[in-house]
């Protein structure tokens, strides 16, 4: 179907087949095959173009020259229409072949619809600068150093590297990515105490304010202070001095209220 400018015509490939619908139908319509401009493996120059093959009984037949052994690479855009429209999209791989080659045997990729496809590579090595917005994404990513090691707490190095940090079994880890002995005073100390639904004590009677907790909230704006659920305002209806909790008179629980506080604590 595609011709080249040397005096003998290039080798073709038969591409037949029979197509039908799922209603067991034989497809009617038209095969539409595009290609860029290429040279195929005899010399022969291929210019870009298309042809429109008539599809009738299902059957399809074309003879086209081949593309995975061409300068450059080059694959087939084939459009099935019927009734106007696209209804679906292939793109074909076809290689050199001296018997008749079903559809099934050369597509690569097909989709529903007329959109635009872009088709894959047939053959060759895919290099990073041959996807679009790779190179970028990998540069963005996280570089492995040479002394990551497995079951080992991992750090990121001043080279922005990922490595595993360096230091006993037992040691912690610090923020700038340090180890050192853990509770020594040098930033690696014990984790604060996390007090949560505590019920502090003291009479709940509509008379008494004062009420006291196992432990004096560390920072004080820790302090969750909740009266059936709903949470009080720190200031507003209660002061805090320690361990120690006094409502104001407006505020004071009555009998039957449930206090809950829920607050950080330095560990005992």
């Amino acid at each position: 179907m595609a011709a080249g400018t040397a005096l003998a015509a290039p080798p073709l490939t038969l591409i037949q087949d029979t197509l039908y619908r799922a209603d067991g139908t034989p497809f009617a319509g038209s095969a539409e095959v595009s290609w860029t401009s290429f040279v195929a493996w005899d010399g022969t120059s291929i210019p870009q173009g298309s042809l429109t093959a008539q599809v009738v009984g299902g059957l399809v037949r074309l003879r086209l020259v081949p593309g995975t052994n061409a300068v450059p690479v080059t694959n087939y855009t084939v459009k099935f229409n019927t009734g106007g429209a696209t209804l679906y999209t292939e793109v074909w791989a076809v290689p050199p072949s001296t018997t008749a080659l079903e559809i099934r045997q050369v597509r690569v990729s097909s989709q529903s619809g007329g959109g635009t496809q872009t088709p894959p590579p047939a053959a060759g090595n895919l290099q990073i600068g041959d996807v679009e917005g790779l190179q970028a994404e990998l540069s963005a990513r996280i570089v492995r150093s040479p002394l990551l090691q497995v079951n080992r707490a991992a750090v990121i190095n001043e080279n922005g590297q990922i490595m595993s940090a360096v230091g006993a079994a037992g040691d912690c880890v610090r923020a700038d990515g340090t180890t050192g002995p853990c509770g020594d005073g040098s930033g690696g100390g014990s984790l604060p105490l996390m007090v949560d639904a505590e019920m502090p004590v003291g009479v709940v009677n509509g008379v008494n304010s004062v009420f006291v907790l196992n432990y004096g909230p560390s920072p004080m704006e820790s302090l969750r202070l909740y009266r059936n659920g709903i949470l009080l305002k720190a200031g507003v209806d209660y002061t805090l001095s320690g361990n120690t909790i006094t409502f104001q008179s407006g505020a004071l629980p009555e009998t039957g209220d449930v206090l809950q506080a829920a607050y950080r604590a330095p560990a005992p």
